[in-house]
């Protein structure tokens, strides 16, 4: 193995989960500086994107005491199997703790990035596979009326990821949006525009190139009531794009929730609170509004749940992982309508996210 050419050897590595990687960084002096270079690092990111047939996917879930990773494919995480495949479920360390920040919301994630808001005007970015970490500091809004919404999206064609703070002035409905390059390491203004929207997610999600988040938009003088969107912000071309979402239903007690990437399609959950039944809808083609269909349909009663239950990510098999109240995690497979419950790895309230393993610094 020592003897292979670079080229070939590099190839192989890139096929191995990132997690081996840092282990085989011990083998020698070579391996540990190939591993560790910019260009095995970005060849094995890469694969990872387009490589359909392997599932890199992992759930990250945070409670008040613990943080965790689970990689939800795995038998071993399912209630009744006991086997001793110590990968299925590991103990994670508090980034929060290191980095001395102060209350926390967990963000979301974008290829292995995971960033989180916190609570004394910074930002905290963090790849669980290296465990490494950066801080950055939010920056100053111009408005002094502004609620603000945030994003992490990755370019491909420039190979770095973009961290997106926007904030809206509710008396102007101005939005002014201000991007981060991770490589670069600073802060610009890249759009101030006026927007007539409500309630902006404060969270976005990542799919097909652009940062989306749902949206409501002020009722107009000719009697339209608020109505539902998505607010998208292509990150090649840092412009903001309306979406329109699909005819969810008339549900006063619910609407459109979330929004995230299944399979390279943006799909959005109607539904899924007190009593309401969860909608799946997936837009199959990006940007036309008539692709919207609806793939899930989660009856309500047969979940044991007392409030809220939201769909967070799909299994290659085509099942869905569901989070009911914040308290249990249940693998639904659609085709035999199965419910398998994860073990439990938390006795208090938590949340999740979904990221990739791999080797790619926060520092871009």
């Amino acid at each position: 193995m020592f003897d292979l050419p670079r080229d070939i050897l590099i190839d192989i590595l890139s096929r191995l989960p990132a997690k081996s990687l840092g282990q085989f960084k011990s083998v020698s002096k070579y391996w540990l500086s190939l591993i560790s270079s910019e260009e095995f690092i970005k060849f094995h990111h890469r694969r990872a994107l387009f490589d359909t047939n392997t599932n890199h996917s992992r759930g990250f879930v945070i409670s008040t005491h613990s943080l965790h990773s689970i990689n939800y494919e795995s038998p071993s995480c399912y209630e009744g199997i006991d086997d001793d495949n110590s990968r299925a479920i590991i103990s994670l360390t508090d980034p929060f703790e290191k980095e001395s920040v102060i209350e926390k919301k967990l963000g979301s994630s974008c290829y292995g990035l995971i960033f989180s808001v916190c609570f004394d005007d910074c930002i905290l970015l963090w790849n669980p596979t290296t465990e490494k970490t950066r801080v950055i500091l939010d920056p100053l809004t111009p408005f002094p009326d502004a609620t603000r919404f945030y994003g992490l999206g990755y370019e491909f064609s420039m190979d770095d990821y973009k961290l997106v703070s926007a904030s809206r002035s509710i008396s102007s409905n101005s939005i002014s949006c201000q991007v981060f390059n991770l490589k670069v390491g600073s802060w610009r203004t890249v759009q101030t525009s006026h927007m007539s929207i409500n309630d902006p997610n404060m969270i976005g999600s990542f799919s097909n190139g652009a940062i989306h988040w749902i949206v409501r938009h002020r009722a107009h003088d000719d009697g339209l009531k608020n109505r539902e969107a998505i607010l998208s912000f292509d990150i090649k071309d840092e412009v903001f794009m309306d979406i329109v979402l699909p005819n969810g239903g008339e549900n006063e007690q619910s609407g459109f929730r979330c929004l995230g990437d299944w399979k390279g399609c943006l799909y959005a959950v109607y539904g899924g609170v007190n009593g309401v039944d969860v909608d799946v809808w997936v837009m199959k083609e990006f940007g036309v509004e008539s692709s919207w269909s609806k793939v899930i349909k989660l009856d309500w009663i047969r979940f044991d749940c007392d409030y809220v239950m939201t769909p967070v990510c799909f299994t290659h098999e085509d099942d869905v992982v569901i989070d009911l109240d914040s308290w249990d995690l249940v693998r639904f497979n659609v085709k035999d309508n199965t419910i398998t419950r994860f073990k439990k790895c938390s006795t208090d309230w938590y949340l999740w996210v979904v990221y990739s393993e791999n080797l790619v610094s926060p520092y871009g």
